[in-house]
């Protein structure tokens, strides 16, 4: 499935009970960085921001969006940054898919070594 929320464009695909988020956007390469290192920042936040981009994103509101038992939440802030907030019971794994930066929720613990 595709979703275009404002400059952003999120793929998601479902497979094996995991659910794979890629975020890319026409206004260049967009870079995913963990959102919850600030004292006012949540700790189940991901952010995603587009690398010099020519123009800087609108802002916009909260928006929820679920994927059979996936759920989450997607907003812009001011500075154009798109921030994906996840439930705190999901394990969220990340790896590099030609090229770009993709998401792995899963309801499913880490793997112990």
């Amino acid at each position: 499935m595709q979703i275009q929320f404002g400059a952003y464009t999120i793929k998601t695909h479902e497979l094996d009970n995991k659910l794979s988020v890629q975020i890319t956007s026409e206004l260049g390469e967009v870079s995913i960085h963990d959102a919850g290192k600030g004292p006012h920042d949540f700790p189940n936040a991901i952010g995603c921001k587009i690398n010099n981009p020519e123009v800087t994103p609108e802002a916009k509101g909260l928006k929820r969006y679920s994927f059979g038992e996936y759920t989450f939440i997607l907003g812009i802030n001011y500075a154009g940054d798109l921030l994906l907030f996840h439930s705190v019971k999901l394990y969220v794994g990340r790896k590099v898919i030609d090229g770009r930066d993709v998401l792995t929720l899963s309801f499913l613990t880490e793997p112990k070594a």
